[in-house]
């Protein structure tokens, strides 16, 4: 990526060619012009040879310059080379001018003395004006050009001559500020130019940022309208609700089947926030939740309420497991199994350790092969936990004290889990150990959401630090600066490691207005978008702030945010006087612009939108708007442009768009209400590239790049949808855990490369042997899974499953090589009669097929669910 000092030397270079070429030849016609007007009085053959030498370089500058603009530069030196290279063709060009003033007349002949200066200071002038961009060249010129004449004037006898010379002196300064204040202006638009661009590209990344957050969050959360209508919810609210999204997104919340949650949620649409606990019985899925509901007003960005946000925790494992604390005595086993708590008895004096069937599900060891001893124990720990945990025992046998420690767990795929050990030691009355005590807790989860939040709070604290829009923290009685971003600092023009510590009333044109805002805050009361007049380095300044009370590292603070508006202010009060400006901008914007009457019609539009539609002026004043939407996006976009009239605008609507050749495109619009409240300023852009990027990481994300199939991710999804449509239908869902047989001897004999070919080719084989509607998934190396749907007996997966097997098993020809692998299989079904979730099948068909495996390869298992973990082999 270029830097910004590379940019600027590349834009000065580029204006610098753009403009060069008429300078150059406007230099050349005067030279005509000087030949043909002093032919008589001079001597013809110096006059032509000095053409010709100042035509041959000039030459050789345009045709530099036309090779530079068809050959882009590639680096900074680059850059500087051709930078270079075209200042030292102006400087000769300069030079043979200035020759030309010594050369042909003398002073004394006082108006052919005037055409000369006529001449060099036109001359001078327009290279100043095209060769701005670059200093050196405008100034280095004009020096060149004016000297010889300028001091052959001063040194001459008479005093006009002199007098001429000053005159000559006076007008090489004037060049010189003017050359400066241009090629200052060119630098300073080109800087703000690549600001600009940075800051859009850093407010779309923040925006991105917030709506993984958003979508991420452990906790489930739903928007919805003024009439109870869901909007929006994600993943994690489907989870709960044990619904697909689709369904979910749209539903009427009055036509639930429990109403309980209702009138919680129409309180918001008064302004009120709250929260509610309790029971709830899911309408889609006809499951019983015990929930935690906190809810808030959603409000637009003039404070009114257009709906309710709902944040959802499924509370329903807790509310279990304290209802079943009241029969641990008798349930204890059971107990441990929710908790996933498991309890170790360590006999010191027989070295014999004995461990809970918890424990061998944590660390998924087979309770029937596995022999418990401390040795094995620290064999299964995470190896750069061992002497941690071994040393806290250790240190627990001398000290006599019981400790608790977290440490990880390295289960055989490679996978780490994390757990909680606690352990006391019984002693004698001479102190010597005699047995060891203990638990054993699989916190796996509460690792993971600890993590989840913890980026998520860092994640929030650097998007405010890079928000474009000012922020800033004060202590709530709003004298102390406690944090501010750089946007911030920018607005108050000042340092941000001297912000720290500051009072913002400071700031404040109206000091008393800052002390009303302090008093809402600490009644705890939100100020949305407040006009506030600041008064920042003799200077004043135009801000919509919001406040609202937050607690900031454990102390009570008001969050403000400020959108500097005082360029917006100055322009409402210059807007009669700029509708030049304004019509410049509107026809040379690269965004699309038109302006639309309240029925859609075209009134007006630049030539981008012309552009990017297709149409001629002529046809597209006959169309209306809508008339380019897509059918599908029609009744949306008509919905929208009615809220334009409604609330003024719409910001950032999504839609497709159908242009003058057929071609679709997508757009991204946002329409204002013009103050005549008769007209609709309606800004295009179009976002076709970058949705189809998005397409495109979407296909990355849920697909194996290898053999194409579906990877890891979209298997779960696929396998949570058949189960789902299992339950539905009343059929049966087979799960088949596939690994190849006799892979990695044709991997370690021919290379990767060979055995990236047989893993492509055996994925089409096996996937064409499976039926329209199943699935088959590479999770990785030689491991796949199928998913088969709609299996009206069990047995109506065996066929299946022996094609599978015959697919994999014939021999498959690689170039001149032909290679032949087979594939053991495990295979198990669903429903089943305990309640499973996805991973419990994964693991009873992977388990199977490690029984098949070991029974001679080239065959398949069943898992029995109904006496795990042994298998009916068939």
């Amino acid at each position: 990526m270029k830097t910004l000092m590379n940019l600027s030397r590349a834009e000065q270079l580029h204006n610098l060619l753009k403009t060069s070429k008429l300078g150059i030849f406007t230099s050349l016609l005067l030279a005509l012009v000087l030949v043909l007007a002093e032919s008589t009085l001079t001597n013809i053959k110096v006059l032509l040879i000095w053409f010709v030498t100042l035509f041959l370089v000039s030459l050789v500058r345009i045709i530099l310059i036309t090779l530079y603009q068809q050959i882009p530069e590639e680096n900074i030196q680059t850059t500087a080379i051709r930078l270079r290279n075209i200042r030292i063709g102006t400087y000769i060009s300069g030079i043979l001018w200035g020759s030309i003033g010594v050369i042909l007349f003398a002073s004394s002949d006082l108006d052919h003395l005037l055409f000369l200066i006529f001449i060099l200071a036109g001359l001078t002038s327009g290279n100043t004006v095209s060769n701005a961009a670059d200093l050196p060249s405008s100034i280095g010129f004009s020096l060149l050009a004016l000297s010889p004449l300028t001091v052959t004037l001063l040194l001459h006898e008479t005093a006009l001559s002199s007098y001429m010379g000053i005159a000559m002196l006076l007008y090489f300064g004037l060049i010189l500020v003017i050359g400066r204040f241009m090629n200052t202006n060119i630098i300073k638009s080109t800087l703000i130019q690549h600001k600009a661009e940075a800051s859009e590209r850093e407010a779309r990344f923040s925006e991105e940022r917030y709506r993984l957050i958003l979508q991420n969050t452990p906790a489930g959360i739903v928007h919805y309208n003024r009439d109870l209508i869901i909007t929006y919810c994600n993943d994690r609210f489907a989870q709960v609700m044990k619904a697909p999204k689709e369904k979910l997104i749209g539903l009427d919340i009055k036509t639930l089947r429990d109403q309980r949650v209702i009138p919680p949620l129409l309180e918001t649409l008064e302004g009120k926030e709250g929260v509610y606990e309790g029971e709830y019985l899911s309408t889609l899925s006809n499951t019983q939740l015990w929930i935690i509901m906190s809810y808030v007003p959603l409000r637009d960005p003039d404070g009114m309420i257009e709906g309710g946000i709902a944040i959802i925790e499924d509370k329903t494992a807790e509310k279990l497991a304290e209802d079943e604390t009241t029969k641990l005595l008798t349930n204890l086993r059971q107990a441990e199994k929710i908790a996933q708590i498991g309890n170790w008895h360590l006999d010191l004096r027989n070295n014999k350790l004995d461990w809970s069937d918890e424990i061998f599900q944590i660390f998924e060891l087979d309770k029937e092969t596995f022999e418990p001893n401390y040795t094995t124990f620290l064999n299964v720990i995470h190896p750069d936990d061992r002497l941690k945990v071994s040393t806290a025992y250790e240190t627990s046998l001398v000290t006599k004290e019981k400790y608790e420690i977290t440490h990880r767990l390295m289960m055989k795929d490679g996978r780490i889990k994390y757990v909680s050990e606690q352990c006391e030691t019984k002693f004698d009355e001479e102190g010597t150990p005699l047995c060891s005590l203990g638990t054993v807790q699989d916190i796996s989860k509460q690792m993971e959401y600890q993590s989840r939040l913890e980026k998520s709070e860092n994640t929030l604290m650097f998007l405010l630090k890079m928000s474009p829009i000012a922020v800033r923290i004060a202590k709530s009685e709003g004298n102390e600066v406690v944090f501010a971003n750089e946007a911030y600092a920018h607005l108050i023009q000042a340092d941000i490691s001297a912000v720290t510590g500051k009072n913002p009333k400071n700031y404040y044109m109206h000091q008393e207005e800052y002390n009303e805002i302090v008093k809402h805050i600490i009644n705890k009361e939100i100020i949305y978008n407040r006009l506030v007049e600041l008064y920042i380095n003799h200077r004043t300044v135009w801000a919509l702030a919001s406040y609202m009370p937050i607690d900031f590292e454990g102390e009570a603070c008001v969050l403000g945010w400020f959108y500097d508006i005082t360029e917006e202010k100055n322009l409402q009060k210059e807007l009669e006087g700029q509708r030049d400006e304004f019509k410049t901008i509107f026809n040379t914007s690269k965004d699309g612009i038109a302006i639309l009457d309240r029925e859609a019609n075209f009134l007006d539009f630049n030539d981008a939108y012309l552009e990017m539609t297709g149409f001629s002026r002529e046809e597209l004043l006959t169309r209306n708007y809508l008339f380019l939407t897509a059918p599908d996006d029609l009744e949306r976009s008509t919905q929208a442009f009615n809220t334009i009239a409604e609330i003024g605008f719409i910001k950032d609507f999504e839609k497709m768009c159908i242009v003058n050749d057929g071609k679709q495109l997508y757009i991204n619009t946002t329409a204002t209400l013009l103050p005549d409240k008769q007209r609709i300023l309606v800004s295009t852009k179009d976002i076709t590239k970058m949705k189809e990027h998005t397409q495109q990481l979407e296909y990355i994300a849920h697909y194996d790049a290898l053999t194409g199939l579906p990877n890891r991710i979209l298997e779960a999804d696929r396998l949570r949808q058949g189960m789902i449509q299992s339950q539905r239908r009343g059929t049966n869902l087979s799960v088949l855990y596939l690994d190849l047989d006799g892979f990695k001897q044709i991997n370690d004999t021919y290379g990767h490369d060979v055995g990236d070919q047989l893993l492509i080719g055996l994925s089409t084989r096996m996937k064409h042997a499976l039926r329209e509607g199943d699935t088959l998934c590479r999770l990785g190396g030689d491991e796949f899974v199928a998913i088969l749907v709609d299996l009206a007996d069990t047995s109506d997966a065996v066929p299946i499953i022996h094609r599978l097997l015959e697919a994999a098993h014939q021999p498959i020809n690689l170039g001149s090589l032909t290679v032949q692998v087979s594939t053991s299989i495990g295979v198990t079904f669903y429903p089943q009669p305990d309640d499973v979730d996805g991973d419990h099948l994964i693991r009873q068909a992977d388990q199977a097929m490690y029984i098949a495996k070991q029974s001679g390869k080239n065959s398949y298992r069943i898992h029995n669910f109904k006496e795990a973990p042994s298998y009916d082999l068939q």
